[in-house]
């Protein structure tokens, strides 16, 4: 009888290599005596298991090893690094709450309303409001309400269309409020000593934010008039983002640790084995971030909660980023998960969190973007993979709008810098998907690619607006004229760009009005503020709606970096409002001022696309003077049925969407 061969092979990972094959041969004697059997067993042994960019914690020395290998201290610091899906608007009922990305992903905001009440948390910047000499005056004298280091809550009134004060929370003077959250009866107010937001440049140096720290309070607003300190926690480190899903909260800080007497600015032998020494006698203990819980300090991170890069990597400081989960339910306990690296910037879907860091690739020295998902679930934070991609995410604002989850794929357009290159500017997407092997993000496609070379925006153009909406993505590229890009994502394995539509000017932010409408706001062609409407029914040929221009060159409008400044409320009787902040100037490029309010418009027959139509409906234009600061650094609104909350710093003026031109306030 001939020996029969059986192989048996376990699946190859997507980082793993073939080990080798082992072969036994096994000699069966035949019972009869006639013969024996020959079977060759041909086995290849595992794989070895895929290992991710993060690893989780072993020990506890694993973990003290890793930061202390971070203080790889040189002559110089290191170099600064380079500066259905999402609804939208949060309708709630008869009235808006705050714009966010994602449905069912709350965002934290300065300003927070809940149908009955206003809570106003204090700028972080309250003197660097401007007063220019040619303001107008018309007579109205100054009756607004002076900055001052507290929570303001109002009580709201939307049939007699005023506001009232009922309550102020006093905070210290170096204390912050990032933003707010408001869950039925609590107030959940995020702080930090820190003062120059979430991200930026200046991020890249570790001695600017290393000494901060943030925390947050949880009050009981249950009687708005008397609100109760419940909970205080102060967390050592820099805050860098927050959402809350469902009743938990999710905190991302970064943590380095400052180390007493040792030397950044090593220039000899000496003093490098002096910090070697003084690191050697540090305690883990040391090295971790503490937080204090109603004046009890507690350890923010455990070693078995925490992970740490696979990859060596000589950053000359050592940092801790924390994913921290509280449950309203309970504010004063916590759960966190960590890792060794830093984090600049967030996206969070309604199940997982992901974190970005521009590095650079050290083959090409072409900036890349690392990325890691962390799963959630309640207070669970699990490490699911990561991933590098080319090119850069974030570069501030509200880039996170680059990044979307849908059906567990997450979908990415980064920007790459080539300064040696004619074209200096190339854009791409990247889809990614859990690997079945292990933590590792796979990347299942990208755009550009052989089958669709064609670049995403002309040479040299800049990447503006980005909206992902479920199977479908659109993209906003700009130099000189707005190639407005719909891509097709319906097969992750194989997108493609399926229409363009080419006009001037460009759109900083999208907004889907439906499946069938978008809205675009941004800049036109002499520098005024644009808003226009697109018909996206059909994804093989865009078209324009028409459009409306606001000033001329050097208007502003916050919504169009700050989407929580552009407010929403659809279908009001089959009509949806919507309301942008804007500062405008003369159309004769002489930079005159013009006027600054609270701008209103509608969307009308959005069931029949051609036949939609973008309405200007009017203006809330608050009474100004030249003793009145008439520019705001901050607007946010609220819409109520017919009345319209326009909060302007710390300000609220109302005012009847129906007649806007008659404003009560300040209140």
């Amino acid at each position: 009888m001939m020996g029969k061969q059986i192989k048996r092979r376990h699946g190859q990972g997507a980082q793993g290599g073939l080990l080798g094959t082992l072969t036994v041969a096994i000699w069966l004697s035949g019972c009869s005596g006639e013969g024996a059997t020959n079977t060759v067993v041909v086995i290849t042994p595992p794989e070895e298991p895929v290992v991710g960019l993060l690893s989780p914690v072993i020990d506890a020395e694993s973990l003290e090893e890793s930061i202390k290998s971070g203080f790889n201290i040189s002559s110089s610091l290191p170099a600064a690094v380079y500066s259905e899906d999402a609804v939208g608007a949060s309708a709630l009922g008869s009235y808006t709450g705050t714009y966010t990305q994602e449905k069912n992903v709350d965002e934290f905001d300065a300003v927070r309303y809940d149908g009955s009440h206003l809570y106003i948390a204090p700028r972080r910047y309250q003197d660097c409001c401007f007063i220019f000499e040619d303001a107008p005056n018309d007579g109205a004298t100054n009756t607004g309400n002076d900055p001052e280091s507290s929570i303001r809550i109002l009580e709201t009134d939307p049939q007699s269309e005023i506001a009232s004060l009922k309550a102020t929370i006093p905070l210290e003077e170096n204390v912050s409020v990032q933003g707010l959250y408001i869950n039925n009866s609590q107030l959940f107010a995020l702080t930090s000593e820190a003062i120059y937001g979430m991200y930026g440049d200046m991020w890249a140096d570790i001695a600017i934010w290393g000494p901060e720290s943030m925390g947050y309070r949880v009050y009981d607003v249950s009687d708005p008039a008397n609100p109760v300190l419940d909970v205080e926690v102060e967390i050592e480190g820099v805050f860098v983002d927050s959402r809350r899903i469902d009743n938990t909260v999710y905190i991302v800080s970064r943590y380095t640790p400052n180390i007493d007497g040792l030397i950044y600015y090593v220039t000899s032998e000496e003093e490098q084995a002096a910090n070697e020494q003084l690191l050697a006698s540090v305690t883990l203990q040391e090295l971790l971030p503490k937080i204090t819980v109603n004046g009890q300090i507690q350890d923010l991170v455990t070693p078995g909660d925490c992970y740490i890069t696979t990859q060596a990597d000589d950053t000359g400081y050592s940092v801790i980023t924390s994913i921290t989960a509280i449950s309203m339910d309970d504010p004063s306990s916590f759960e966190t998960t960590c890792y060794n690296e830093e984090a600049y910037g967030i996206y969070v879907s309604n199940s997982a969190l992901y974190l970005t860091e521009p590095r650079q690739d050290p083959n090409s020295s072409l900036d890349v973007t690392r990325i890691h998902k962390f799963g959630l679930s309640g207070s669970s934070v699990d490490y699911r993979g990561s991933a590098e991609v080319g090119g850069v995410v974030w570069r501030g604002g509200q880039a996170d709008f680059r990044m979307s989850e849908h059906e567990s794929d997450l979908r990415v357009f980064t920007s790459l810098f080539d300064w040696e290159s004619d074209d200096s500017i190339d854009h791409e997407l990247y889809i990614l998907r859990e690997s079945d092997d292990g933590p590792v993000l796979d990347i299942l496609s990208t755009l550009p690619n052989d089958q669709y070379p064609d670049e995403i925006g002309k040479p040299d153009e800049a990447l503006y607006g980005v909206r992902f909406l479920g199977d479908r993505a659109y993209a906003v590229t700009f130099l000189q004229i707005d190639p407005l890009y719909a891509f097709d994502l319906s097969d992750p394995s194989d997108p493609f760009v399926a229409g363009e539509l080419e006009i001037t000017g460009f759109s900083d932010f999208l907004h889907p009005v439906s499946n069938d409408l978008l809205l675009g706001l941004g800049s036109d062609a002499i520098g005024g503020i644009k808003l226009e409407l697109f018909d996206v029914s059909n994804l093989a040929q865009p078209l324009s709606l028409g459009s409306i221009s606001l000033g001329g060159q050097g208007s502003y409008s916050e919504a169009r970096f700050d989407r929580h400044a552009f407010t929403y409320q659809p279908d009001v009787n089959g009509v949806d409002r919507f309301a942008i902040p804007a500062h405008l100037y003369s159309l004769d490029n002489t930079y005159e001022y013009l006027e600054s309010g609270l701008y209103l418009f509608d969307i009308r027959d959005k069931e029949v696309p051609e036949l939609a139509s973008l309405n200007s409906v009017g203006s809330i234009l608050p009474p100004t003077s030249s003793s009145l600061f008439f520019f705001s650094d901050r607007n946010r609104s609220f819409i109520h049925q017919d009345t319209v909350y326009y909060i302007r710093n710390e300000d609220v003026w109302v005012a009847n969407w129906n007649s806007p031109t008659v404003v009560n306030g300040p209140f």
